[in-house]
């Protein structure tokens, strides 16, 4: 393989772009155009891929032989589990900065450029979060309000508060990372990290280093049937998950006194335990009852004051209607409420953020 002429250039550092892929053929050559298509050029491109049983693999080599200066790719020869792929990736990265793109998602045109250029005009900030657009299982754009209502600089500790409360980035696409602040800061192995191992990085990241955050949808995060989030939401870990995040986010902010962050554990419980109703109200709709109750009793088992809440009010209410026309109205009327099923507002940044042009 040639060697990258321009790898330590200073003017246009190299990112590396880490894709893992499990039997995602049918969205792979998307993904790796959208990376090809950038406005930013000093790229690699490091693949691994989880012995799929499609025709990733193959993709992944066509791929390799047109564009051999900046493809690398490596293939498990079994399926051993995430961090396996992201560890043939890391081998693999030489970038100063990186981006851990999963493979059904693309990137549009200026996500890299804006990125390096957000980092590289400040050269303390530890990673750059994107806001992003959806695709849904039909392909179809989904525009969303972006977490932020401006484009800005926040400081790390009034970040890693926010983190006690919402999950900033709910795709691990959204950040390109400055490599050489994440020494130190990554997690991986078992359940917590396949699922939160970057959400642990970003936190710990932000006890140290401002962050960077673009308000413009940079990339486009795809929700389908087989997407981990909708594995995690099965097994209740995107409610159960961050409730223990939570608590162990405060212990780590403790051994830094970022007081702002521990002092929001009692706040972040009452979140997590008004997450649960979400999720309740978001199974209710799919016609999951099961899935209802669960997450509708785990709410109040986290948060028994929430039995006030006037939402699992309407879902008590809803377990004691026998006709089925009068349940399909209850769940249209919480389907109706603002910010329930899905967010629809911007916030202000936090605290000490400085708008960035």
């Amino acid at each position: 393989m040639a060697l990258n002429p321009r790898l330590n250039d200073p003017k246009t550092p190299l990112v590396s772009i880490t894709v893992f892929n499990y039997n995602y053929g049918r969205y792979l050559r998307e993904c790796f155009d959208s990376i090809l298509a950038q406005t930013y050029d000093n790229i690699e491109i490091c693949f691994s891929d989880n012995a799929s049983t499609d025709d990733s693999w193959a993709i992944a080599l066509e791929y390799q032989q047109r564009f051999p200066d900046i493809f690398f790719v490596a293939r498990n020869r079994q399926n051993f589990g995430t961090d396996a792929n992201f560890r043939n990736c890391w081998v693999n990265a030489r970038g100063k900065y990186f981006v851990e793109l999963c493979s059904d998602d693309a990137l549009l045109p200026d996500f890299t450029r804006r990125c390096v250029e957000a980092m590289e005009n400040d050269l303390a900030v530890g990673f750059t979060i994107v806001h992003r657009a959806i695709l849904d299982e039909y392909g179809e754009r989904v525009t969303e309000a972006p977490f932020y209502n401006q484009t800005c600089k926040i400081p790390g500790p009034s970040q890693a508060a926010v983190y006690m409360m919402a999950a900033v980035n709910p795709a691990v696409s959204q950040i390109m990372y400055r490599k050489t602040f994440t020494t130190g800061k990554t997690v991986i192995g078992g359940l917590a990290a396949r699922w939160y191992g970057t959400r642990m990085m970003d936190f710990n990241m932000c006890c140290e280093y401002p962050i960077v955050y673009i308000k413009d949808p940079l990339l486009l995060h795809r929700l389908h049937l087989a997407n981990d989030s909708f594995k995690a939401a099965d097994n209740m870990m995107e409610v159960i998950g961050p409730y223990v995040l939570n608590h162990q986010f405060a212990e780590l902010a403790s051994f830094y006194n970022h007081h702002n962050v521990t002092e929001r554990l009692p706040a972040s419980i009452e979140k997590v335990a008004n997450l649960a109703l979400r999720y309740s109200v978001r199974a209710l709709i799919n016609g999951d009852e099961r899935s209802a109750r669960r997450y509708h009793d785990l709410s109040m088992a986290l948060l028994p004051e929430i039995r006030n809440n006037e939402v699992c009010v309407q879902l008590n209410a809803y377990w004691l209607i026998g006709d089925p026309a009068e349940r399909r109205q209850a769940v249209a009327a919480l389907e109706t409420r603002d910010n329930l099923v899905t967010r629809s507002v911007s916030y202000d940044p936090p605290p000490g953020s400085t708008p960035l042009q």
